[in-house]
């Protein structure tokens, strides 16, 4: 926490002072809670993982063999890496996480104009933050391949809290967070109808509205940033 942007560190009031960020019609300003895989970074596990990792010829192969259950516990915290992945497959087949890892870490990368437009939000002094549903083993991966904390903190990541979107309890957990979070010290004067949630799954969408929050079905960033100047927020263009 100790590296994350100067604005992010300070109470939401003062931010907004200091940067000019623009303000939800409650008068505080606006935090965009950002979805992680697939809205800011590519999911490798839907870019051919299947074939070069588990060796399965389709994504439809690798479903029909794994335990679905496996993943879930860790993406909740339940187990640990080396623990879902010797019960991944129905059959127990032995499957060698060094490479999931290094597939992962080859894999990760920047959705297509994301990093460009989260320089563009955070220079406009809109604040940012990220509410993933990733075991936290990989968020930790994903942190120190493409350094998302350059524009936002992990403000909720399902792995360390033992819920997953779009359980309302993640949203509260989340939204608890950018009130009040001991670990970066931030005290932000803000509710559920100050936060935009951006996510490309339409179900967590619905899910953040009947929370109270706005929320952005993610597509692309060209489409996002519409979005976004839509809801008063002043953006240069992408090739700016």
């Amino acid at each position: 926490w100790t590296h994350l942007p100067r604005l992010l560190l300070m109470p939401l009031a003062a931010a907004a002072a200091v940067s000019g960020t623009p303000t939800s019609p409650s008068g505080r300003p606006k935090v965009i809670l950002l979805d992680v895989m697939d809205t800011l970074v590519v999911d490798p596990f839907f870019r051919g993982m299947h074939e070069t990792v588990f060796g399965c010829e389709t994504l439809e192969d690798l479903f029909a063999q794994k335990d679905n259950s496996a993943f879930v516990d860790f993406e909740l915290g339940r187990v640990s890496e080396a623990e879902c992945f010797a019960r991944y497959f129905t059959d127990r087949r032995a499957v060698d996480v060094a490479r999931v890892r290094a597939h992962l870490r080859d894999s990760y990368a920047w959705v297509d104009g994301m990093e460009t437009l989260c320089a563009q939000l955070c220079e406009a002094g809109v604040l940012l933050a990220l509410c993933s549903n990733y075991p936290a083993p990989w968020a930790d991966l994903v942190e120190e391949t493409v350094g998302l904390t350059r524009f936002a903190p992990w403000t909720y990541v399902s792995g360390r809290e033992g819920h997953r979107k779009p359980s309302p309890e993640a949203y509260r957990i989340a939204l608890s967070r950018l009130t009040g979070d001991r670990r970066s010290g931030h005290q932000w004067d803000l509710d559920a109808h100050d936060v935009i949630f951006v996510d490309d799954s339409q179900t967590n969408c619905e899910a953040a509205r009947a929370m109270g929050m706005d929320a952005i079905r993610f597509e692309s960033a060209d489409a996002l940033r519409t979005a976004l100047r839509d809801r008063g927020i002043k953006l240069p263009d992408a090739d700016t």
